[in-house]
């Protein structure tokens, strides 16, 4: 009986692993030179320490709501939120989400469009990563 409730306990274990990697975001990293062909810039043109950061998207749906910018050390995650049971229709407007003043450093942004519907199977359809450089 002992070691068939091992075997449950490790069984369990097993399953919740599996289930976590499944959860990971993969994200598509790109150039920042790159960035356009996803509708989206960071400003200013040239980073320097000291200068506000700003992530502009443009043609972004009006209804997809920012819920976080974090920084981690050298890493910044930024994730907006929608509800495909909505439904809503996509009304395109430009957001600029401030990432703030940075240190000197090589930076990785994040950046996620999580869905919230609790019928879709794909929460995150749109998962980007890319490098940026702050100088002195």
């Amino acid at each position: 009986m002992k070691s068939f409730n091992m075997f449950i306990v490790l069984f369990s274990l097993f399953l919740f692993a599996c289930n976590e990697r499944t959860n990971q975001v993969q994200f598509s990293e790109v150039q920042i030179s790159d960035l356009g062909n996803y509708k989206m810039k960071i400003l200013p043109d040239i980073l320097m320490s000291g200068y506000d950061v700003k992530l502009i998207i443009y043609d972004d749906c009006k209804y997809n709501k920012l819920n976080k910018v974090e920084r981690n050390g050298s890493t910044i995650d930024i994730e907006k939120q929608f509800n495909s049971m909505i439904m809503a229709p996509c009304m395109l407007t430009n957001d600029t989400i401030p990432i703030g003043k940075l240190p000197a450093g090589t930076y990785r942004v994040n950046y996620t469009l999580v869905d919230l519907s609790t019928v879709t199977k794909n929460k995150t359809p749109f998962a980007i990563a890319f490098k940026i450089v702050v100088t002195n």
